[in-house]
């Protein structure tokens, strides 16, 4: 867990690194116990004796991408039903005994995951394990309680999307973009769904999805090893594999998550904002390849701090275009999309700022691109990342997802790598390459009709 000494000289250039010619992930090694249990589970442990507390994280492979019309929002659902009771833990027990060891417990869920994780002094892991492994095996789904989370989960979705400009955005991008596709869905879901699915439905996707060959578990903090490896064996490998969702997995084929777009679209919604919010997005590429990372760090120059790209040419200077402006790249599971995002003064014509942006992002890839732009980024990144891994909670998450999304945790050796070996060439060629393509322009405003 101590990595600021290596940070330093590798954001230095020390001559011992050079000299050594170490990439940066020769430089990094985290000790992690693998554990893969028979029925299909895998754990990944780390001791961090630091301090007397743990942070536990269980991923379970499911998310928005993994519903169907008719139980759009069933991942979402779940999350919320997993805090209802199960057989041995009923009702509101889950809470108290979490709070009141001084602990702390939430959850959420993505296009492509479930996670739920716990933060807790080291006396109480026995009892979260076994907290886990009984809501993962005989969660209750309770009728009234479900009947009741029904309406929270409508309500939560009035407050996301249909209260929110931001919300509204973002939704509406994602539905454009992917329209047609499995990533083309609210992750809350539509409200028809969730008017109307029953607990018959949501336990069937329950009992296909959170089963032990589709989670992993994370555990990280002051914990003895031999011991957390004999209780996981206990309270988990007797819960049965779900014999359906390696081919509910394979169904999901990458090709049909590949935005069909010919053209540019345009998108304006009315919306509670009194000022217009746009969005700009553009299909990239899925988690883990290689032209990601230079996308990553072209979506930085860009567009992150007060030195960026856009901030230069939006908003310092002297009639502002823009009160704010951002830009990122996301990379999913089985896609990704980079997008140009922010809030404009009242006045600019959408259709003219469109058409600006759009020229200024492809005069970007000749200007904005240096060494020195790129190597701020790199140190930025590495300082980010490794202020994370500090912390239990940031190391479990990060293990966690690289273990669910690319089905190993050391893959965090290779994206090291390929950072390291982003040049001024290759975030130029992505930048020529990305704006060209068809992309989608969604705008929120009070104004519109």
């Amino acid at each position: 867990m101590k990595f600021w000494l290596v940070l330093i000289a590798l954001l230095m250039g020390c001559s011992s690194v050079k000299e050594d010619k170490k990439t940066l992930s020769d430089n990094i090694h985290i000790d992690v116990e693998e554990v893969k249990l028979d029925n299909g589970l895998t754990a990944l442990l780390v001791n961090n004796p630091k301090l007397p507390i743990f942070s536990l994280q269980l991923f379970y492979k499911v998310g928005g991408k993994n519903e169907v019309p008719g139980i759009t929002g069933a991942s979402h659902f779940l999350e919320h039903m997993m805090f209802k009771g199960a057989k041995k833990y009923g009702a509101n027990t889950m809470d108290f005994i979490i709070e009141g060891s001084g602990g702390s417990t939430n959850a959420y869920t993505t296009n492509d995951q479930t996670v739920y994780y716990e933060n807790l002094p080291s006396s109480q892991l026995e009892k979260i394990i076994d907290i886990e492994s009984d809501r993962m095996e005989n969660l209750l789904l309770e009728p009234e309680a479900f009947n009741k989370e029904r309406e929270v989960v409508l309500e939560e979705r009035k407050m996301r999307y249909e209260n929110s400009p931001r919300g509204q955005l973002y939704l509406e991008m994602m539905q454009t973009l992917y329209k047609g596709t499995p990533y083309g869905r609210s992750v809350i879901g539509d409200i028809p769904d969730l008017k109307s699915v029953t607990r018959e439905q949501i336990f069937k996707y329950f009992k296909r999805f959170y089963a032990p060959n589709n989670a992993t578990l994370v555990l990280v903090g002051d914990i003895n090893v031999s011991q957390a490896k004999k209780l996981i064996n206990e309270k988990f490998g007797k819960i049965p594999s779900s014999p359906s969702v390696e081919e509910a997995h394979k169904e999901l084929k990458d090709e049909d998550f590949v935005p069909k777009l010919t053209v540019h679209q345009t998108v304006a919604k009315k919306g509670e904002s009194p000022n217009p919010l746009f969005m700009l997005a553009f299909p990239t590429y899925k988690a883990g390849h290689t032209k990601g990372y230079a996308l990553d760090v072209l979506s930085s120059i860009i567009g992150s701090g007060k030195s960026a790209s856009l901030i230069n040419k939006y908003i310092l200077i002297d009639k502002p275009i823009a009160t704010s402006m951002y830009a990122a790249h996301q990379s999913l599971e089985k896609s990704g999309f980079f997008f140009i995002g922010g809030e404009l003064v009242r006045g600019v014509k959408l259709s003219q700022f469109r058409e600006d942006l759009l020229k200024n992002l492809n005069s970007f890839c000749d200007t904005e691109i240096t060494e020195r732009s790129i190597q701020k980024i790199k140190n930025n990144y590495l300082t980010g990342l490794y202020g994370g891994l500090d912390t239990n909670a940031g190391l479990g998450s990060f293990l966690g997802e690289r273990q669910l999304i690319f089905n190993d945790w050391r893959f965090y050796k290779t994206e090291l790598d390929m950072y390291e070996k982003v040049s001024v060439g290759d975030v130029k060629a992505v930048c020529q390459e990305a704006f060209v393509k068809p992309s989608v322009f969604v705008s929120v405003w009070n104004m519109h009709k």
